[in-house]
């Protein structure tokens, strides 16, 4: 009965520590994503064409769209953060989690405010050549 109990303890903790079934987004996602936060938004035409679409943008439009773009692809929550290990799956994997932990930690969420704070920590991970799928060997 003790090993029932003790293997019962075990299953539990690994099923509450298990890692999420999270798959890393290709940039075929990020173009339907891309379309779908540009519709949510209500981006129009001539804004998107007036519009310089870098990741360093201080353009709220473009900062709101990073946001979205992020937040779609389950990487970012606006009440808990970045998720730190589908961020480390996304960017390529355990051998970049320190450079992902870094730009997630340099920028707190809400500073100035959260679009910007994502937007920063996105251009973090460029500017650190850690991009979001050529990284990826999956």
């Amino acid at each position: 009965m003790k090993y029932f109990v003790l293997l019962l303890m075990v299953a539990l903790v690994n099923s509450v520590h298990c890692e999420d079934d999270y798959v890393p987004k290709t940039r075929t996602d990020a173009s339907e994503t891309f379309r779908k936060c540009l519709s949510t938004l209500a981006v129009t035409r001539d804004v998107f064409k007036d519009t310089e679409w870098s990741v360093d943008s201080d353009n709220p439009v473009v900062q709101a769209t990073i946001k979205c773009v992020v937040k779609d692809f389950g990487l970012f929550d606006e009440t808990k953060g970045f998720n730190r290990d589908r961020m480390v799956k996304q960017f390529g994997g355990e051998a970049f989690r320190v450079g992902v932990q870094k730009c997630i930690d340099k920028y707190p969420i809400g500073i100035p405010t959260v679009d910007h704070s994502v937007q920063s920590v996105m251009n973090c991970l460029e500017e650190d050549n850690l991009k979001m799928y050529d990284n990826n060997t999956t």
